[in-house]
């Protein structure tokens, strides 16, 4: 893992994830804490070079690869653990996370390693995601709902920390369908993030490209919102009037649209979640309905 220095009080560890470290009158608070116990130790061993003992962790939100290296971290130092109350569910109970991408049902092991199965840790400080204080540094936190249930991100000084509310350009061309639980949800909090990323020097999203121009942060934020906005037109595009489609149909119709190729069990459960989201916003608009025919659940598009 690569140490990168931001400001005077500022650092981000950079590796599968990125890792904000904020120092502040001798107090140490970490953003997430990557995939494994591997990822904890590797962080650990970066924050120790700058001289810090840390006393908190944030967690942006409770998927594994930003948890994972919770439980260790808490082992070696005993800090405190700050969550919002869904995503602190999660992090408590793990097997949460593939239980609710396989609908709630027993999850087959190919969903059963750590890509999304942490190490259980408890969380000791509950967020609202509205914080002005946490463990005694003045900051800001911001809810960043939408890439999962209760995200947040962090505003400290210049720079803002985003956990995954948008991803970088790369990384949503690979992987076509980006994972999101509320898409409704996802588009208010990257229209917020357009007022206010100008405001910052440094804007440090949950992976890849940490930037340090705004107008560059606002290109990703725009291309993430358009992402979304396209899956909605494609899901839309995939039901047609007077004619009822099963979410499965619909999946393939989308995956079709942006060039993805479903080839296993964790991709197949990662664009449902995002395909699922679609519907449901759609549905909340009015714009489609559930239609039940021969047992079948169906999605049929209104007048």
């Amino acid at each position: 893992m690569e140490l990168i220095q931001l400001d005077t009080h500022t650092w981000v560890v950079q590796g599968g994830a990125n890792i904000g470290v904020i120092a502040y009158e001798g107090r140490c608070l970490i953003i997430d804490s990557g995939i494994d116990k591997d990822a904890g130790s590797a962080i650990l061993k970066q924050v120790k070079k700058l001289g810090l003992a840390p006393t908190a962790l944030l967690i942006t939100h409770a998927h594994a690869d930003h948890t994972g290296g919770a439980h260790h971290l808490v082992r070696q130092t005993g800090l405190n653990v700050y969550a919002t109350r869904v995503e602190a569910s999660v992090m408590a109970s793990p097997l949460l996370e593939p239980l609710y991408l396989f609908g709630g049902a027993a999850p087959p092991k190919e969903l059963q390693h750590k890509f999304f199965l942490a190490k259980p840790c408890l969380v000791g400080s509950i967020l609202a995601g509205d914080e002005q204080v946490i463990d005694q540094i003045p900051l800001e936190a911001l809810s960043l709902a939408g890439h999962s249930p209760e995200q947040v991100g962090v505003a400290f000084g210049d720079t803002l920390f985003v956990g995954d509310a948008f991803l970088t350009p790369d990384i949503l061309d690979k992987h076509r369908i980006p994972f999101y639980t509320d898409i409704a949800a996802g588009l208010t909090t990257l229209d917020m993030l357009k007022q206010r990323v100008s405001s910052f020097a440094h804007i440090v999203a949950g992976h890849g490209e940490v930037y340090t121009s705004p107008a560059r942060a606002l290109q990703a934020i725009e291309y993430t919102a358009q992402c979304l906005e396209n899956i909605l037109e494609q899901t839309r595009a995939a039901l047609v009037y007077g004619e009822g489609r099963p979410t499965s149909h619909i999946l393939r119709a989308v995956a079709d649209a942006r060039g993805a190729r479903i080839t296993s069990l964790s991709q197949h459960a990662l664009y449902t979640t995002t395909v699922q989201a679609a519907l449901s916003a759609l549905y909340a608009r009015g714009e489609i309905h559930p239609l039940f025919e021969g047992n079948f659940l169906l999605w049929q598009r209104q007048k």
